[in-house]
């Protein structure tokens, strides 16, 4: 499942812009240095942009502070609760009607439910589910979305870990699908 494009749109402009603020106050990241030389760049240096700003978290209070691209306060307000992002290794272990099932490997385990961006998240994946991913979920508008830099790792899983992986996720369903990142 895909957010509605104009949400999309918004949190891409708005993703974008933090990212090129955030290298452009580290001094750069894989020749990003604003938004516009991160819509131009290549997927890895974007992802290492972003990786950057993972990094120095403290840049979105800066960037909300500053407002440098005059957003409303609803939209800043998005950007703030993007410091409850989850960054982590997942397998996709499922593609639902409603959202795709990234599944962590956490005792207990946790099962979250995310939606693309302008592409079906199983779109995405060379191969059949379930795979396992390198990702960065963050809280949007009461749901979870992923920002589309993902790395897939390329690892065939036998039928021992697809049994397992099954498991897993009937254990974490559970204990319910988190379906939102933000808190209160």
């Amino acid at each position: 499942m895909l957010l509605p494009p104009e949400d999309a749109s918004l949190f891409i402009w708005l993703y974008s812009s933090l990212i090129g603020f955030a290298a452009g106050r580290l001094g750069g990241a894989a020749g990003v240095v604003d938004a516009e030389t991160f819509h131009r760049a290549s997927n890895n240096a974007r992802a290492k942009a972003r990786d950057k700003l993972l990094d120095h978290v403290a840049l979105i209070d800066d960037f909300v502070d500053e407002n440098p691209y005059q957003f409303s306060e609803k939209e800043l307000s998005n950007v703030l609760k993007w410091e409850h992002f989850i960054s982590d290794k997942f397998f996709v272990e499922r593609d639902l009607k409603d959202y795709t099932v990234f599944l962590n490997d956490g005792n207990p385990p946790k099962a979250y439910g995310v939606l693309g961006l302008t592409d079906e998240i199983i779109e995405m994946m060379p191969y059949p589910l379930p795979v396992f991913v390198s990702a960065v979920l963050l809280p949007w508008k009461g749901q979870i979305v992923c920002d589309g830099l993902i790395l897939i790792y390329n690892v065939r899983l036998g039928g021992g870990i697809r049994k397992n992986l099954k498991e897993t996720y009937r254990q974490a369903k559970t204990q319910g699908i988190i379906t939102s990142l933000e808190t209160g």
